[in-house]
């Protein structure tokens, strides 16, 4: 499933891919990527970013809480022992794609069904998307499988109560019940193992499945509780019976130049005008207030706010314009939006509806929702509206029930060619 795009799966495959943890939100950087998209959530579908959007590089949610009868919980099928990989000594013959799918279908409990399998190398390592069915409903469990590249296993730079540093030196950083910020209702445990000698193992278990929808390939909700706890899945990445991929082998060629932005040639357009564009195009009836801008020269983008009110709270709208230098061209791919839709013009359009602003409990106290819309033009222009149901993206609780715009209002807003791309000419 490697166009499914941000979803957790997508996002956790991502994050392990450099295996250096750190310490942002985990969902919270999604659609934010490179120096065009580099504030907020928002930015690209939104995001800025999980829970980075939602994740790091360990998987790690600022708010989740590790308990320690977690690190070192049962075996989820067979006993298993401390393996020999787990103490630095991996296996001489590295496992095919083929070998790590038969391995974690073993290492399943056998309550377990495997309804669908997909499985691929990323360059880097091993990934696979089971489907499981325990008669409760179908939920998905994904798996990044990576060789040592020589990182230390310590918890030394991570936020208390998020990693351990276990008696034999590996590194345990659990998840539990955690809430995916762009899906309603979608929760997941997620475990991420560092051994001894550096080889990685993520595991995570949803209570819901992958759809595809309007292009899109996202995970929506089909049971009351992922299939696996945190716990078992420590287990299953504690077994003896893993073999590890093949390192990547490094290329001896130079990187090619990134190309220059699409809007380097263009001229740029005052952050001023993209404000008074936004008013211009808000609907009829709302009470405008408190207009902000940032960007403008020498940034490559510019963005604009304004408070609104139809009478039913305020309502905080802001709009991101710039030129991307990764153009985006399809759906499902990399920065492309939720519910995509790829338009007869080359552009592809989406839209978020009621996402939620935090993935833990910030969100039971402050309330904030957020529907957005966003457009990738074919010669790389790229914009994004959102509307909260508060007064601002963050800091605040929510001001009325749900935000003042809707989504397809905000998709609506964004295709009107009054708005002005910012170049940096």
């Amino acid at each position: 499933m490697k166009n499914l795009n941000d979803t957790l799966p997508e996002l956790m495959r991502r994050a392990t891919e450099n295996l250096e943890p750190e310490s942002s939100d985990l969902v919270e950087r999604g659609m934010a990527r490179g120096a065009t998209l580099r504030r907020r959530r928002t930015a690209l579908v939104s995001f800025s970013g999980a829970a980075a959007v939602l994740a790091t590089a360990g998987i790690i949610v600022s708010g989740s809480q590790l308990f320690a009868k977690d690190a070192e919980p049962p075996a989820a099928s067979t006993p298993t022992k401390q393996s020999a990989t787990n103490t630095g000594r991996v296996a001489a013959k590295p496992a095919t794609l083929k070998e790590t799918q038969a391995t974690l279908t073993k290492l399943l409990p056998p309550r377990l069904k495997v309804a669908k399998v997909n499985v691929w190398d990323d360059g880097g390592g091993h990934q696979a998307d089971l489907s499981l069915n325990d008669g409760k409903g179908l939920s998905l469990i994904s798996l990044a499988i990576r060789p040592a590249i020589g990182q230390s296993p310590g918890c030394s730079d991570q936020k208390p109560g998020t990693c351990v540093t276990r008696p034999d030196g590996s590194r345990l950083t659990v998840v539990k019940d955690e809430f995916e910020k762009r899906t309603p209702g979608v929760v997941y445990n997620h475990i991420y193992l560092v051994r001894t000698g550096g080889e990685s193992i993520s595991l995570s278990s949803y209570n819901g499945n992958t759809v595809t929808r309007e292009g899109a390939v996202t995970v929506e909700k089909t049971r009351a509780a992922p299939a696996l706890t945190a716990a078992e899945l420590t287990a299953i990445a504690d077994s003896d019976l893993w073999r590890f991929p093949a390192k990547p082998v490094e290329s001896t060629t130079s990187e090619k130049p990134q190309p220059p932005s699409p809007g380097a040639s263009k001229p740029a357009v005052p952050v001023q005008q993209t404000l008074q564009t936004l008013k211009s195009v808000l609907p009829k009836g709302l009470q405008v207030s408190q207009p902000k801008t940032r960007g403008g020269l020498p940034a490559d983008y510019n963005a604009a706010s304004v408070l609104v009110n139809d009478g039913k709270g305020l309502s905080y709208v802001e709009v991101f314009i710039t030129y991307q230098a990764m153009t985006v061209k399809k759906c499902g791919v990399e920065g492309a939006p939720n519910h995509c839709t790829l338009r007869a013009d080359g552009s592809v359009a989406g839209w978020d509806k009621n996402s939620p602003e935090y993935s833990e409990s910030r969100q039971d106290k402050e309330g904030v929702l957020g529907n957005t819309a966003a457009i990738h033009f074919p010669d790389g222009r790229y914009i994004t509206l959102t509307s909260y149901n508060a007064v601002a993206e963050k800091g605040s609780k929510h001001t009325r029930p749900k935000p003042a715009i809707s989504a397809e209002k905000l998709l609506d807003m964004a295709g009107n060619k009054a708005w002005k791309f910012p170049g940096t000419k």
